[in-house]
Order: structure tokens, then sequence, then C-alpha cells
């Protein structure tokens, strides 16, 4: 890994050192462990974000009642800039709707 050149010795050792972590033992020994490079998807959480957006949606048309909650998004649609993204925000996909008739009736 090292270079015998002058450049190009201290060209590797410099990428060598930022590609370590150095730290110190308890007994104050500096340590230069390599740093674990992983890759980071955020699936899990955007899952998990899905699931309690369409939960939430769920659960106020059922704790509002179908007339309610279709007469506060009408309501909504016609307030302030707020208002009328939180309407299209809250309005039910075809997912919230399947989920609602799972709910209701046991379909599956």
């Amino acid at each position: 890994m090292y270079l015998t050149l002058g450049k190009q010795k201290a060209y590797a050792t410099k990428h060598a050192a930022a590609r370590s972590v150095q730290s110190f033992n308890h007994d104050g020994l500096e340590l230069a462990r390599r740093r674990k490079h992983s890759r980071f998807y955020p699936l899990p959480q955007i899952l998990q974000f899905a699931l309690a957006y369409i939960s939430f949606k769920v659960f106020l048309y059922f704790q509002m009642g179908a007339g309610s909650y279709g007469g506060k998004m009408t309501q909504l649609a016609e307030g302030s800039l707020l208002e009328r993204v939180a309407a299209k925000v809250m309005t039910l996909d075809p997912l919230s709707l399947w989920v609602i008739d799972f709910v209701r009736y046991g379909l599956w």
C-alpha cells in the first residue's frame, strides 16, 4: 500500500489515514481501525411512515364516520392554502379504502 516515492508515499499515507478511525484504548494506546462503510437504505422507515399515514386516515374515517369525514374534506378544500393541501393529503386513496373495507367486513 505504501509507495516508495516521496510524494506518492505521502499521498498514500494521507488517504490511508482518511480511511481509518483512530481512537485511544483505556490505557492510552492509540488504535487505528478500518472504518466500516455501509450504505443506508431508508426503506423500513418509508414503509413505517406509509403505514402510520394510512392508519391515521383510516382511524379518522372510523372515528368521524363517512359523512363527517367527507364533509370535513370538502370544508378543508375550500379553505386557505394549508387547508387545501391538508384536504388533498387526507383524501382517501384506493389503499385506504381497501383497508377500511378489510377492517369493516373482514375481506381478504
